[in-house]
Order: C-alpha cells, then sequence, then structure tokens
C-alpha cells in the first residue's frame, strides 16, 4: 500500500490555531525515526530484522484529539482491558490490525475507535499522519493518524478491549518534565505516567514524534 498518496481533507473552520498548525506540519517532511528514538527502548535496535516487517501484520492507531472543558488541547489513550497477548494491561492509542474489509489504513483507524471507544470520527476530522512503526512483540506494522473533534466526545468504551479511558493534554506531554526513566523488564526506558499508568514503548515513540511536530516552529508549516 503506497502511504505516499494517502490525501487527507481536514477542515480548517472553527478549529484551534495550534491545531490547524500540525496539521500543515503533518503535511510537510516529518522529524521519523529520530524523533522515535528518543522515546525508543535500548534494546530496541537489537530486537528485530528489516526483514522481519515485510512479513508483519498492518495496523492503525488514533491519536484522537479534542478540546477540554478549560480550554486545553488533549488526545485519548486507553489502557487495555486483561488478556493472552503482549499488550495486555499496556496504555496505547485506540487502534489494531487491518480487516479485509478495510480500505485503506485510516479506516482502520476510524474503525477501531469507533469498536473501542463507541466514537464516530470521519474522514474528515483526520489532520495527517505521523511516521509507520513496526512493533515487534506483536510484529504489526502499525500506521499512526491524528484527528481532530470540536468537543469532548462521550466515551462508551467496550469493556471487552478498553479497562480505562485516559485524556491526555498536550501541554502536559509536551513538557520534558514529564519524561522520565523507569525500570521495565530488566531496563531504563523512556515514558510518562498518566493517572499513575506508565506511557512507554511503540505508544510513547509515536507520542515523541507527535509532540516535536506540536512543538516545532510556525516556519517549519510555512
Amino acid at each position: 500500500m503506497n502511504l505516499d498518496k494517502e490525501i487527507f481533507n481536514f477542515s480548517h473552520e472553527n478549529v484551534p490555531e495550534q491545531v490547524i498548525a500540525l496539521s500543515n506540519r503533518l503535511a510537510s517532511p516529518l522529524p521519523g525515526l529520530v524523533a522515535q528514538l528518543k522515546a525508543a527502548p535500548p534494546y530496541r535496535p537489537t530486537s528485530f530484522k528489516m526483514s522481519d516487517i515485510e512479513s508483519a501484520r498492518k495496523a492503525a492507531v488514533l491519536w484522537l484529539m479534542y478540546p477540554t472543558s478549560e480550554g486545553d488541547i488533549e488526545g485519548v489513550l486507553i489502557e487495555r482491558s486483561e488478556y493472552d497477548g503482549v499488550h495486555s494491561k499496556q496504555v496505547g492509542m485506540p487502534g489494531g490490525e487491518m480487516e479485509v474489509n478495510d480500505a485503506d489504513y485510516i479506516d482502520t483507524a476510524l474503525r477501531e475507535c469507533r469498536e473501542e471507544l463507541g466514537i464516530a470520527v470521519h474522514r474528515e476530522n483526520v489532520l495527517g499522519a505521523l511516521t509507520p512503526l513496526y512493533i515487534p512483540p506483536s510484529n504489526f506494522y502499525v500506521r499512526p493518524y491524528v484527528a481532530w473533534l470540536a468537543k469532548c466526545p462521550v466515551w462508551s468504551p467496550d469493556e471487552r478491549e478498553v479497562s480505562n479511558v485516559l485524556g491526555c493534554k498536550m501541554s502536559y506531554v509536551s513538557d520534558s518534565e514529564t519524561w522520565k526513566s523507569y525500570a521495565i523488564k530488566g531496563s531504563k526506558v523512556p515514558g510518562f505516567l498518566l493517572d499513575t499508568k506508565l506511557v512507554w514503548g511503540a505508544t510513547a515513540m509515536m507520542i515523541a514524534e507527535l509532540v516535536e511536530c506540536w512543538k516545532l516552529p510556525d516556519t517549519f508549516a510555512k
């Protein structure tokens, strides 16, 4: 699937300037791997071979943003329910594996968001995409998308898949003081705490690139 041909028809009407700027930055060359690696576990370079990516399962996730009642902008993360799998109880973006009826990665991200959180997000809500990322433990090649809703949704999570819905303010995740190192599986890994839940691994890598786009000067988007 050729990701270069993706077309985004995001409307800038009644959208905060910061979100419009982010949309423009996502249409420009992305920070990519350099930004992702800032939040990568130290063992990542030796955890897979490039040939592994060729046989990976396709998946997509969504960073869904909206305004808060206090006037902040936040995105949503979910804590996955306990199950027999490598991502059990982990915090991540809503998303999952591509299905045969999905037209493309965007369809996958929007469908998964609807199934997991009960929220209808449409293609015109999608600002753009971040850099795809391979996740070795589950053999997923993931395409992350960024979307905007004009107001905070009323969540209706699927309890079979989602145990907790977590709001994550852009001001919080963009603060360098938020990010620390944590002991996971015998290694120190970068991440941050959200309502006592640790965000790390692939999700932290995606958010690291998002934050870099969010914080770039306006000249980047011109």
